[in-house]
């Protein structure tokens, strides 16, 4: 009998701190550093529901199961729709469909074969790389220029940059403003039918090197968080559809996600499937961070996580439809 009641105070401690956690979140957000850390990983502040729910209701502790539906009903609000099939619109014949890549193809990475057999299999019009190291741009224009016309590179040569290749014209490319930005590009694309596209590669913060966590960690959060801002004045400037293929290093249970998600659409939320964890750990994917964003005249057709590529990021892939 020990057990089963020590099981349930378990239960009963993890249901008050999740409370305080929802609480903490709707305050401050990810104002504070270690707040922000925690709604970071909150996917896995469900993991203890596995085991709770199955046995509040077994041992038919009722209280216990009433209190556990609020970590329940949370975690349906946040990811049910990434497994409810998506049914998009038709498509009409006479408006644009591109398909866009973002790929962070890991700096130390030097099996450009596979990168290509990559992007190739996957067929975008557009690809937006990060971590590209500038010794390597001549190879990558090489392996790329028979399937990708037109290419361009942040022009700074920083340990590793962005890049972007595409089947379409560029009209116009500048750089973002860094420090701010330290890897970020933009340009207007020329679509088939003659309509413009600005697109932006980009690549936030990130939360490295990490021996160094306690020193840096505020400033990660508070970098992206002014990254996002820039971004989200920058998107609104434009009356044309807007692209971002960005390595963003901040989940969808983050305050920078919201923010962003209040001027753009996240593709693979739109018409993806399953949780979508693009950062490779140790053994198996462990979090979303990579993104293709677009603006609400653009209307997701499909959104999936590539495979391959010999980096540390698995690549993103959008079928979008413009509507404008």
């Amino acid at each position: 009998m020990r057990i089963p009641k020590f099981i349930s105070r378990l239960a009963w401690i993890y249901v008050i701190l999740f409370s305080l956690w929802i609480l903490l979140r709707f305050l401050f957000f990810d104002s504070l550093w270690w707040l922000a850390l925690i709604n970071t990983v909150a996917l896995y502040i469900f993991v203890p529901l596995i085991i709770f729910l199955p046995f509040a209701l077994f041992s038919k502790r009722w209280s216990l199961l009433f209190g556990l539906c609020f970590p329940l009903g949370l975690f349906i609000g946040l990811y049910a729709s990434l497994f409810v099939p998506s049914f998009p619109s038709p498509v009409s014949q006479n408006q644009q469909t591109i398909k866009a890549m973002t790929f962070n193809i890991l700096v130390e990475n030097q099996d450009y074969d596979s990168i290509i057999n990559t992007v190739v299999e996957n067929n975008p019009d557009i690809v937006g790389l990060q971590e590209v190291p500038p010794s390597q741009v001549p190879t990558l224009i090489k392996k790329f220029s028979k399937y990708y016309p037109h290419n361009a590179f942040h022009p700074v040569e920083l340990s590793h940059n962005v890049a972007i290749f595409s089947k379409f014209p560029i009209d116009k490319f500048i750089t973002l403003p860094a420090p701010l930005i330290k890897r970020g590009i933009q340009l207007t694309l020329r679509l088939n039918n003659g309509q413009p596209l600005e697109a932006i590669v980009v690549h936030l913060t990130p939360n490295y090197p990490l021996n160094k966590f306690l020193q840096l960690a505020q400033y990660w959060y508070r970098s992206r968080a002014a990254q996002v801002s820039y971004l989200s004045n920058v998107i609104k400037q434009y009356d044309e559809p807007v692209i971002v293929m960005c390595d963003c290093n901040f989940t969808d249970t983050s305050e920078n996600y919201s923010q962003m998600h209040k001027v753009m659409s996240d593709s693979f939320q739109e018409a993806g499937w399953g949780f979508g964890h693009t950062f490779l750990g140790k053994f198996f994917p462990v979090g979303r961070i990579d993104y293709i964003w677009h603006t609400e005249d653009i209307k997701t057709v499909k959104a999936y996580v590539g495979k391959g590529g010999g980096s540390d990021h698995l690549p993103v892939i959008a079928k979008l439809h413009i509507v404008k």
